[in-house]
């Protein structure tokens, strides 16, 4: 479950119309593994910066696929991979908060115990 730090839950993907467009550039074998290791790494922290995941250079790497789908522009895969972790956030049980901060690019997504007054 995913919130705004104002407490407000998010049921869609932002820009979901370009989401759904960009899902057809993708294998679904290669996004189901993106999609188990953005878990794994959720699963070992209470805090994530979207931007600090992946790394910066894509190639080689399972997050290599985004990249392509993209047709190799950074710029619309950072976007389609900001995309992918919003989703995830979104589907997982616990209830995730997220925000915007000046000391990263990105989106930071906290896990909290209690819901924000």
């Amino acid at each position: 479950m995913l919130k705004t730090i104002d407490g407000e839950l998010i049921t869609h993907v932002a820009y979901e119309t370009q989401f759904k467009k960009r899902m057809e550039s993708i294998d679904q074998k290669d996004y189901q593994v993106i999609i188990e290791e953005l878990n794994r790494v959720i699963d070992r922290g209470d805090v994530h910066t979207s931007s600090w995941i992946p790394g910066s250079d894509w190639r080689g790497t399972l997050y290599e696929p985004i990249w392509i789908a993209c047709r190799k522009n950074n710029v619309e895969a950072a976007k389609f991979y900001g995309q992918i972790l919003y989703k995830v956030m979104m589907d997982r049980p616990e209830e995730w908060y997220f925000g915007k901060y000046p000391h990263a690019r990105g989106k930071t997504y906290f896990k909290m115990e209690h819901e924000i007054d």
